[in-house]
């Protein structure tokens, strides 16, 4: 009897023997579902991790996937609970993150009652709109386990990113520094004469610089938001250190890695790395690790900014 090439694939992947998954085998087996058997009460858990009753029945290396699952979780300490997919590592690998706090959040996610939220690591509905204009398929997110992973390690990388430690400015209980009242004011300024949007200017400052006027980085960026005095040259006027200047020069550096790049994604990316480094990468995300950290950071207190703002 043949069997599909995925077989031996999923054994690898789960690291269960393949004499016992091609043992469960069988074109047209007499119970359970699809051509693995797979038994009804495994349907819970399976679809957890991101697998339909429609895959398992009519996706044969699917309801492999799903055998080779159960398989690896039967024999594992805890029998109802299936162990971390290879990905959640590699997914901990691509968005520097710490493995152990993926795994523990897998595992407390797999062993919770359903709750709010989408897929095996429960992504908040809130993050997808973020999680869309990073790159990640929604259908994806919510329905594949290695997509929904990936999208938890993401936010993870996003939420583990703090901004420097801002001057004489405090949190508020929802982790949001209290933003001084002026910096807010010429925020709303800028984004009037930009059309960037004023939450966005002030997630940037955050990250930046958190809200300190006079900051200045080891390499020379200057002011509330980080201009080297050549991009300043272009783009600034007045000082880097006068609040209001900062964010009219940040606005309209924005405004233009917008219109040039058609994505705020890569419009922070520019802001962070520079607009050439975007076009080398082929109009995507530099591959450096503090830019591919920034992006995300950014549009996390973005998303945070603009809830506390409604």
């Amino acid at each position: 009897m043949m069997v599909p090439a995925c077989l031996q694939h999923e054994a690898m992947q789960w690291q269960v023997p393949v004499q016992k998954l091609e043992a469960l085998y069988h074109p047209d087996p007499k119970a359970g579902i699809g051509v693995m058997g797979i038994p009804t009460a495994w349907l819970p858990v399976l679809e957890k991790n991101g697998f339909t009753v429609f895959q398992l029945q009519k996706n044969p290396c699917a309801n492999i996937r799903a055998a080779a699952m159960i398989l690896s979780a039967e024999h594992a300490e805890k029998p109802a609970t299936a162990p971390a997919p290879a990905c959640l590592k590699q997914a901990a690998t691509a968005y520097h993150t710490n493995y152990s706090i993926l795994l523990t959040i897998y595992q407390n996610a797999m062993n919770s009652k359903p709750a709010q939220g989408y897929g095996v690591m429960h992504i908040p509905g809130q993050w997808l709109p973020i999680l869309r204009a990073s790159g990640f398929p929604e259908w994806r997110v919510k329905h594949e386990t290695c997509w929904n992973i990936a999208a938890a390690a993401w936010i993870l990388s996003a939420e583990g990113t703090q901004p420097p430690t801002p001057v004489n400015v405090t949190q508020s209980t929802s982790g949001i520094p209290n933003i001084p009242a002026r910096i807010a004011a010429d925020a709303e300024l800028a984004s009037r004469s930009s059309g960037v949007p004023a939450p966005l200017l002030l997630a940037v400052a955050w990250q930046e610089s958190g809200f300190n006027p006079q900051a200045v980085s080891p390499k020379g960026a200057q002011g509330l938001m980080q201009f080297m005095p050549g991009t300043w040259t272009r783009f600034g006027h007045g000082s880097p250190f006068d609040p209001l200047d900062a964010l009219l020069a940040g606005a309209r550096y924005l405004r233009h890695l917008a219109l040039r790049f058609h994505s705020w994604r890569l419009a922070l990316a520019g802001y962070n790395a520079g607009g050439q480094a975007v076009i080398q990468a082929g109009y995507r995300i530099p591959p450096f690790q503090q830019t591919q950290r920034y992006v995300p950071s950014v549009l996390s207190h973005y998303q945070k900014i603009s809830l506390e703002s409604r």
